[in-house]
């Protein structure tokens, strides 16, 4: 099988369709057409090949980035170009890109993967903002979500992470739930090795942009607060705003990592107890299912997708949206169990997460769909 993958930025170890799944289906050829690949020093897999289109995509909201990843992928192979006739699929990989609409004409199958639907982001924005800043997020939002509605509405074929999203994208963008399918995400226990055995330097750890609303920083922030008043040690690793520096930079026990190389993530990962996720709405939750596999606990929001994914594990893990008392005190009860007691969980969790999220079953279900619409008349 050979399949042409369109994404505006390659993160070769995030975003949920990443090297190491595509690697998972050694009897697939792919074809990554880009135009940014971090790190630019990744090395590929044997089934994979990468074509990096030269120039600037723009900002994100508004569409503008998206909108000009597609004009130039098309200005190079317009639809009707040999060029996509050596595919039996074409992925468009969360790209909102309205003029890729025209690859219909080409005759191959398109698939387009949705994390989760724009219009969950801005409704969230709305929700934690306030005054001039909900007429901002309405407005940014108002193209991605224009977009995203047409896409799904054109392309016969929809695939995204789990059932909750799945469930938000055919109400919000009113497409039949038929259309979607699901490819959970999935985890490779050799790169998230276990940490059960070695003794944590953290607490706990936050990981992830949290530049956006929908990820929580105020609760966040008032999660870590509480921690630090209990004498809890903490990682916080991503992109954060100046703003949010700021006040992390007031709260003592604290130590900010910033945007940090994938082997990074994973060594603070590993020396954390716990990791944390205030997020108000997560199409699956891949940093969840990664600290699992280390063996360490993930106690998050139950927005989206969260408990869908976290309750077949435990449900303890899974707390009320916005109640960062409740967090904590789940934090602090796994803190306060014996060692030995708390190694044992975390070699449960990395079993029962590898079982269920195993990157060969996500691999699986990805080769499935795309055999799916292949064959479908």
């Amino acid at each position: 099988m050979r399949v042409c993958v369109l994404v505006p930025t390659l993160d070769t170890f995030r975003g949920g369709n990443h090297l190491p799944l595509f690697a998972s289906v050694p009897d697939t050829q792919f074809t990554i057409v880009t135009s940014r690949m971090k790190p630019r020093d990744a090395v590929l897999p044997a089934n994979i090949n990468v074509i990096e289109l030269p120039g600037r995509s723009g900002p994100y909201y508004y569409g503008s980035a998206d909108f000009l990843f597609a004009s130039r992928v098309l200005g190079r192979y317009p639809a009707h170009d040999p060029f996509w006739k050596d595919f039996d699929v074409i992925h468009i990989n969360q790209c909102l890109g309205l003029p890729f609409t025209r690859l219909t004409d080409s005759s191959v199958p398109i698939l387009s993967l949705i994390h989760h639907p724009a219009s969950v982001d801005r409704r969230i924005a709305i929700r934690e903002s306030h005054g001039l800043g909900r007429l901002q997020w309405s407005a940014r939002y108002a193209s991605l979500v224009f977009m995203q509605k047409k896409l799904t509405q054109k392309f016969p074929h929809i695939a995204t992470v789990s059932r909750a999203s799945a469930e938000d994208i055919a109400r919000d963008y009113e497409i039949p739930p038929e259309k979607i399918s699901i490819i959970p995400n999935g985890i490779d226990g050799s790169l998230f090795a276990s940490a059960v055995d070695e003794t944590p330097e953290f607490d706990a750890i936050a990981i992830g942009s949290f530049v956006h609303p929908r990820k929580g920083f105020p609760y966040m922030l008032e999660t870590y607060r509480k921690l630090a008043e209990k004498g809890c040690r903490i990682a916080d690793v991503g992109r954060r705003t100046e703003e949010q520096l700021h006040a992390l930079k007031k709260i003592a026990g604290v130590k900010v990592y910033g945007s940090v190389p994938h082997e990074v993530l994973t060594m603070v990962l590993r020396k954390s107890s716990v990791l944390l996720s205030t997020a108000l709405y997560e199409g699956f939750g891949l940093t969840l299912i990664e600290a699992l596999a280390m063996g360490r606990p993930a106690f998050a929001f139950e927005g989206g997708g969260v408990r869908e994914v976290l309750d077949p594990i435990d449900p303890s893990l899974v707390v009320a949206s916005r109640r960062s008392d409740l967090l904590v005190d789940r934090v602090m009860q796994f803190l306060a169990l014996p060692d030995v007691e708390r190694r044992s969980k975390g070699s449960q969790y990395r079993t029962r997460v590898l079982d269920l999220y195993g990157i060969e079953k996500s691999a699986s279900a990805l080769k499935n769909v795309y055999e799916k619409i292949i064959h479908k008349p």
